[in-house]
């Protein structure tokens, strides 16, 4: 989590050498919902919340843009656009649970099965809940803001996650602990070629690498369109994701994945085709 918001200092600090446009007022919210979110979804990790389960209410972020959107917002959307969301969001389901069911059988299943307290399993899934309803009222306060204030992305990338920063200090001791692991991972070898460099800490340098490029699109999709259009991108660059690493790991690509993928294909073209006959109706009554 901490190398997300360096990387968002060093991409935001580009376009802050020059001038604040925006209110440092307005960034406090989003960075103490961008920090809640973050570590919501960390914690949830530790009762024992399955990556298939975390995937899934990852995916319901879609839902709760929409839900969101009309309690806070007032806004109605149309029949075509609600059931594209909502094929979109069960073909990620259907793919993560395919992908799960085609790695573990039923006698693995069976032994990895342990006596669990019932309020050690809700907790991960109420972090879940709220991470997943924090991310969808991060997006529509970052629409807020920009709207407000203008199209300022980097600025903005700069200043929520500086103000996140101080939050990690509570997390001292995980942070000290990762430090401690990386130190002692095996030292790198590329082509054969020993280097004195413990691996794990090249990883995490070639993550903060795709993080700051991905989190730098992100902004700059947000100051761009909606936050329900960039939750369906987001969602759907998650769904690619996963079907490279089904076929690039060579796992069984089976009929419930073609099922998924025939449901989050009709949902992106019914979500397209619904913002093109909006447009083309605003254009025809100019």
């Amino acid at each position: 989590m901490a190398e997300v918001a360096i990387g968002g200092i060093l991409t935001g600090c580009i376009g802050c050498m020059v001038t604040v446009e925006i209110l440092t007022k307005g960034y406090a919210r989003i960075a103490l919902v961008f920090f809640v979110v973050n570590v919501s979804n960390n914690l949830a990790l530790r009762y024992d919340v399955s990556i298939p389960l975390f995937i899934i209410f990852h995916s319901g972020t879609l839902l709760a843009n929409v839900l969101l959107g009309f309690c806070l917002r007032n806004r109605i959307y149309s029949w075509g656009k609600l059931l594209s969301i909502v094929f979109i969001s069960a073909g990620v389901i259907l793919f993560t649970l395919a992908d799960h069911f085609s790695k573990h059988s039923k006698e693995e299943d069976e032994k990895s099965v342990q006596p669990l307290s019932i309020f050690h399993s809700c907790s991960g899934i109420f972090l879940l809940v709220l991470a997943a309803l924090l991310s969808a009222y991060l997006g529509i306060c970052q629409e807020d803001l920009h709207c407000t204030y203008g199209n300022h992305s980097q600025e903005a990338m700069f200043f929520i996650h500086v103000l996140s920063l101080p939050g990690f200090l509570f997390f001292y001791n995980d942070i000290r602990q990762a430090v401690i692991h990386f130190n002692n991972s095996d030292i790198l070898f590329i082509f054969g070629l020993r280097f004195p460099i413990p691996s794990l800490w090249v990883y995490m340098i070639l993550n903060c690498i795709f993080q700051w490029i991905c989190i730098a699109n992100v902004h700059t999709l947000i100051s761009l369109t909606t936050s329900l259009n960039v939750a369906v991108i987001i969602t759907l660059r998650k769904f690619l994701s996963m079907v490279l690493s089904v076929i690039l790991f060579g796992n069984p690509f089976t009929f419930m994945h073609c099922v998924g993928c025939l449901f989050v294909l009709l949902g992106t073209v019914a979500f397209t085709s619904c913002d093109f006959k909006f447009k083309f109706a605003l254009k025809k009554n100019v």
